[in-house]
């Protein structure tokens, strides 16, 4: 089944849909498909209306081909509101790839992107984009490890629009090991949703969730990860944790891991913290003589770097740290 047949089968996401829960589903405009789809692959097993709808849409192509046992750093950007990005990752290959924003005005744009990551290859993949005005936008990331692979994932968000992030991982070689790092810097009526699959299909792999959001004025996050451990797979790790931090009384965030395990040699945990900032923390630098605001901007800095400093010295932590200041 095409692209387009599928996602006119699935219809128009709703809020009763588990992969949509927490995201504000009657603000997608419905979208006007061409005739016929571009693309010959099979998406029968797609469930995901923003996955499919760069496909749907005859978004052209961009295949990137990275050589086994190469190094390589690229930026990625789509020039047109729907776009899809393939990246096949040879053996014991290295790559940075950074996805910059289409600033290109629009109601709505979706990106799609595939990678398929070959034995031993080392990827790390990131945006930091700068703060915008786009109303809508979807990015989807599809991706398969091969054995002792890692790919390391880490974005920063701003804006005053909506975003969701959906990403399906799947470890299919021993010692593969992903990781996810995500922050939210959010004001005024902005959005931010993340849904996220990662799929343990085979022994000692690791799956690692770190996010964190600084939410102001009546901003909105939510984070909804699945972590499917599958019978077999022993001395699987996986570990989820989300930090938030409220700077108003109207922001808010929704936080919903699942766990389903299949096998009982494993390791999973999960965490969520909500609340302010720290009153003792604020107390302890405004009593040395720093303004109340200046310790407030502090104490927000130091929550987000922090985020990132357990990554390797790289194209993506300096980037990262850099947008932060």
């Amino acid at each position: 089944m095409d692209a387009i047949a599928r996602i006119k089968q699935l219809g128009m996401p709703r809020r009763n849909d588990e992969l949509w829960t927490f995201f504000p589903v009657a603000k997608i405009p419905a979208p006007e498909f061409p005739d016929a789809c571009a693309s010959e692959e099979d998406f029968s097993g797609e469930t995901d209306f923003a996955a499919l709808l760069p496909v749907a849409q005859n978004a052209r192509t961009m295949v990137q081909n990275i050589a086994d046992g190469s190094e390589e750093m690229a930026l990625l950007k789509c020039n047109n509101d729907f776009g899809r990005t393939v990246l096949n990752i040879g053996k014991n290959a290295k790559a940075s790839f950074e996805i910059l924003d289409n600033k290109v005005e629009h109601q709505i744009s979706a990106e799609r992107f595939d990678l398929h990551v070959g034995e031993g290859a080392d990827v790390e993949i990131f945006f930091a984009n700068p703060a915008n005005d786009l109303p809508l936008k979807f990015r989807h990331f599809s991706i398969e490890q091969s054995a002792n692979s890692t790919v390391r994932f880490s974005s920063i968000e701003r804006g005053n629009g909506i975003s969701r992030v959906s990403l399906d991982c799947h470890l299919r070689g021993n010692g593969a090991r992903f990781e996810i790092r995500t922050l939210n810097v959010l004001g005024g009526s902005s959005e931010s949703h993340h849904r996220l699959h990662i799929y343990h299909d085979v022994p000692e792999t690791t799956s690692i969730q770190f996010s964190r959001n600084l939410l102001d004025g009546s901003s909105r996050a939510s984070y909804d990860g699945s972590v499917i451990v599958g019978n077999g797979c022993t001395k699987a790790f996986s570990s989820q944790l989300v930090n938030t931090i409220l700077l108003s009384e109207d922001s808010s965030v929704s936080v919903k891991p699942v766990l389903k395990i299949y096998h009982d040699d494993v390791e999973c945990t999960h965490g969520n913290t909500v609340g302010e900032l720290d009153a003792d923390q604020m107390f302890y630098l405004v009593s040395r003589g720093i303004p109340a605001e200046k310790a407030k901007k502090m104490l927000i800095s130091s929550f987000a770097r922090e985020l990132f400093y357990p990554l390797p010295d790289s194209p993506a932590k300096r980037r990262l740290l850099q947008v932060l200041g």
